[in-house]
């Protein structure tokens, strides 16, 4: 009985951590992710563990995340990386950064289409991070690492 009490408490620690990464393959799913966050304002970054600017703001944006996710703000992170790294490189990363919310993997056939869907004037450069205001309308890009107080006062231009 002390065996299988020990098993449950390690599956549930399990659990708890588990990261849900799923994949970004449509135009309807970025769609839908603008829909689900319409009232709070909308941080999307993409990034990817190979990228040296994306994980070392990444720390800052999760900060961020937990300071201000009760207060109107979503976060949404959407790796860049190859498919073959998503298992053994990202969702480790994830698990290791805290970040306990659904995340995404670009899966889209070509680059272009997400590219053109999001930012037209983006050269698919990371890490690159988009705002959205309450009512889903893009606000702002931004190109390039930035720390916590400089994400802070651009989302707060935009939460009421």
């Amino acid at each position: 009985m002390k065996k299988f009490v020990i098993a449950a408490i390690v599956l549930a620690a399990a659990n708890i951590f588990s990261q849900d990464i799923k994949p970004l393959q449509s135009i309807a799913d970025l769609d839908g992710i603008k829909e689900n966050a319409k009232g709070n304002v909308l941080l999307l970054n993409f990034w990817a563990s190979w990228c040296k600017p994306c994980v070392k703001e990444f720390p800052e944006l999760v900060k961020l995340y937990n300071d201000y996710k009760d207060k109107g703000f979503r976060l949404v992170f959407v790796s860049l990386d190859d498919l073959p790294d998503i298992e053994k490189k990202v969702v480790p990363f994830l698990k290791n950064q805290g970040v306990d919310f659904t995340t995404y993997y670009n899966k889209f056939d070509k680059p272009e289409e997400l590219i053109d869907y999001v930012d037209k004037n983006w050269q698919g450069a990371i890490p690159s991070t988009y705002i959205y205001d309450k009512d889903g309308k893009l606000k702002q890009g931004i190109l390039g690492s930035k720390n916590y107080e400089q994400f802070e006062s651009e989302i707060k231009k935009y939460m009421d």
